[in-house]
């Protein structure tokens, strides 16, 4: 069984798979679509483990978003490059990062949840680090704490979830706002979806 820290290898031993097999229904629009509805135009989204861009990315640059994508699979990131040339990606791991910027959205759309529960409840302050008072968070995870591997590609993949109510307290240690949370939603994919807003303090 492989580490659960080192999911990444695991994307690239399968990259090519997981392109041909992604589905690109886009079932996450209605949920992209929210995003947008509380953004200005103009706005830059981070796309955390954005793959290769397809479809998650592809449909925000549609509407018109600057996208800023991050994965730490080299040869997804290739792909994306290729695809969307005039789009900035990144390979880093979202565990180290540090980008010294700010974004309007931060998307981590079935990649959050290949942490394990440490990293998450680390990622927390990461997410409050580069996202902007008002900004939208949107993630998925499991519909309750749990860990569990699934096989993709003929390759183990590890998944994690912390409880609702975890997820609820770094909400509000990291100075969020919870604006939806649905479990197992059938008519995307089955997907547990969280959005929140990063609070507008004033002095």
């Amino acid at each position: 069984m492989p580490s659960e820290s080192t999911v990444y290898k695991t994307y690239d031993k399968i990259a090519d798979w997981f392109d041909e097999h992604r589905s690109r229904e886009l079932f996450e629009k209605p949920y992209l679509d929210k995003v947008i509805g509380h953004i200005k135009p103009g706005s830059i989204i981070l796309d955390l483990g954005c793959g290769m861009g397809e479809p998650i990315t592809e449909y925000l640059i549609n509407k018109g978003i600057n996208v800023v994508g991050v994965d730490r699979c080299e040869r997804l990131i290739e792909l994306a490059k290729e695809r969307f040339p005039n789009t900035r990606f990144l390979l880093k791991d979202m565990r180290d990062l540090c980008l010294c910027e700010k974004f309007d959205a931060i998307i981590a759309w079935h990649s959050f949840f290949h942490l394990n529960l440490a990293e998450q409840r680390t990622m927390f302050q990461t997410f409050e680090e580069h996202i902007n008072p008002g900004g939208i968070l949107l993630f998925t995870s499991g519909p309750d704490a749990g860990e569990v591997w699934g096989d993709n590609g003929g390759e183990m993949l590890y998944h994690a979830s912390l409880s609702p109510a975890e997820y609820r307290s770094l909400f509000e240690q990291c100075g969020f706002n919870e604006l939806l949370f649905n479990i197992e939603d059938p008519t995307c994919g089955g997907a547990t979806v969280w959005m929140a807003q990063r609070k507008t303090r004033t002095n």
